[in-house]
Parts: C-alpha cells; sequence; structure tokens
C-alpha cells in the first residue's frame, strides 16, 4: 500500500488520508479551470455541429462530381483523339478562371511586395 501512496503521489499528486482518498486543493483549482474550458469547448462544438453537418451534405456531391469529371477527364487527356476535343473545350473555362484569379492574385503580390518594401528600408 505504501509503495502505490508513493506512486500515485509523485506522479500525480495524490494524498493518502486513510482509506480514501483525496487530491490537493491546487489540484482541484486547477482541473476546475480546465473543465470550465472544456465545457465551453464542448458547448460551442455542440452549437456548431449541425452546420458542419450542412457544410459536409452541402460538399459532398460538389466533391463527388469534381472527382467523377477527373477521372474521366484523365481517361480523356490519355486518348489521343479526344485529347484535342478536350483541350478545345476547357480552352474557354481555363481562360475565364484566369481573368478571374488573376487580378486578384496580381493585387496581392503587389501588397506583399510593398509591404516588404515598407517594413525593410
Amino acid at each position: 500500500m505504501k509503495a502505490l501512496k508513493n506512486i500515485l503521489t509523485a506522479k500525480h499528486g495524490f494524498m493518502a488520508e486513510g482509506p480514501a482518498w483525496a487530491v490537493p486543493a491546487e489540484t482541484v483549482a486547477v482541473k476546475n479551470e480546465a473543465a470550465a474550458g472544456l465545457h465551453l469547448k464542448n458547448v460551442a462544438l455542440f452549437l456548431a455541429a449541425p452546420f458542419i453537418g450542412l457544410a459536409y451534405l452541402i460538399t459532398f456531391p460538389l466533391v463527388g462530381m469534381g472527382m467523377i469529371a477527373w477521372m474521366v477527364g484523365k481517361k480523356l487527356l490519355a486518348n489521343k483523339t479526344a485529347r484535342p476535343i478536350l483541350l478545345a473545350v476547357a480552352a474557354p473555362f481555363v481562360s475565364i478562371a484566369f481573368v478571374t484569379v488573376g487580378p486578384v492574385v496580381g493585387l496581392g503580390a503587389m501588397a506583399y511586395v510593398g509591404g516588404r518594401a515598407l517594413l525593410n528600408p
């Protein structure tokens, strides 16, 4: 029993008082603060769970269609006859994507370079 008491005291901070085990007051205060933070986190997750589920519900069909399109595109690009047709069909969509994303990337690059110039004279 003495060995068990020594192990629990050394490892976990428990103190033996007769037949019952008692926890020091400092340990109780720390555990109560940690439990309060954990409780708040659990409540927040409980309230956010329906929205997380809705996000999964909405994105799964889009991810599935994207995977199907990716696999079909890979097979079509491997076919020598269908490759030029696929590239001709995809060209307008690729150009629209570049025209849409290009200015945003350019503004981000200018802000990054300008910020570096301001911070490192």
